[in-house]
């Protein structure tokens, strides 16, 4: 892991090749942390938290007021890339500002829907930096302050919409949305529409689309839209050699699939090919 520190910011990028239950430890130091798995299945343990399963494209905003103690153990063989940052507690107001500490420290929890679909595509350009040295240093570090901006942006948003309407639904909504984030991922290359998803989840359409954008923070087809592509740069970057293979598995057709490639990761599918093998 490379650990890149810059008074009161420290930021931390991982990406490494681990079998299928290995098994490690780390200690998640007091502060505001805000991180995103881009790759790889992790489950984790962690003290004051609990147990959950991260997967590729998971992420979290939250507060630490003391040390979090955590086992992660691989789910599967391959690849795992992981970006996150961590503002310290007694640098947090004069790095972040007294409104944006205030907000964030109410992110107790991991929660998802903070972290834009932005973040995690300058989250893969902080992986991708080529360059070494001080210049290196700046760029990492510039980048690191545009997510924090872009999560800080996302809560001041979410408390003008109303922090209420996330729990303004039961637990069986909440329940329904979550299976049914969990059947798009599974059929990213034929998803169901929101209507038939709605009737497989057992709601209907419109609860379905508002809960989903309200809960993650994107409309189902733009979540859709997304994970394909996250998908996609995942198998080109362990080997696959083929992008027209590769953009019919996730769905695209291969004349639309360079154009979107491109404008969500800032490169072609050639260059990603490959890339992390």
């Amino acid at each position: 892991m490379e650990v890149i520190r810059s008074a009161g910011l420290n930021i931390f990028l991982e990406t490494s090749l681990v079998r299928k239950d290995s098994i490690w430890d780390s200690v998640t130091a007091p502060g505001y942390w805000f991180g995103t798995l881009l790759e790889g299945n992790i489950a984790v343990h962690q003290s004051q938290l609990g147990e959950r399963t991260w997967t590729s494209g998971g992420t979290a905003v939250f507060s630490a007021h003391e040390e979090i103690h955590t086992r992660h153990t691989s789910l599967h063989d391959g690849s795992v890339s992981a970006v996150f940052m961590q503002v310290e507690t007694p640098l947090a107001e004069p790095i972040l500002g007294a409104e944006a500490s205030s907000l964030l420290s109410r992110s107790r929890l991991h929660r998802e829907g903070l972290f834009p679909d932005l973040a995690r595509t300058i989250a893969w350009q902080m992986l991708g930096c080529r360059m070494s040295g001080a210049a290196r240093r700046l760029f990492i570090t510039g980048k690191a302050m545009e997510i924090v901006a872009h999560v800080i942006n996302s809560t001041i948003e979410e408390k003008k919409a109303g922090a209420e309407k996330h729990g303004a639904w039961s637990p069986r909504e909440l329940e329904c949305f979550h299976e049914a984030r969990s059947i798009l991922l599974a059929e990213l290359a034929d998803p169901p529409s929101v209507t038939e998803l709605a009737r497989r989840v057992g709601t209907n359409a419109k609860k379905l689309g508002a809960g989903f954008n309200a809960l993650f923070g994107q409309p189902v087809y733009a979540f859709v839209k997304t994970s394909r592509l996250d998908a996609a740069r995942q198998m080109l970057e362990a080997g696959e050699t083929s992008v027209t293979n590769v953009a019919r598995y996730v769905g695209y057709q291969p004349q639309h699939f360079a154009t979107e490639f491109r404008r969500r990761f800032g490169i072609s599918p050639t260059q990603a090919t490959g890339k992390r093998s």
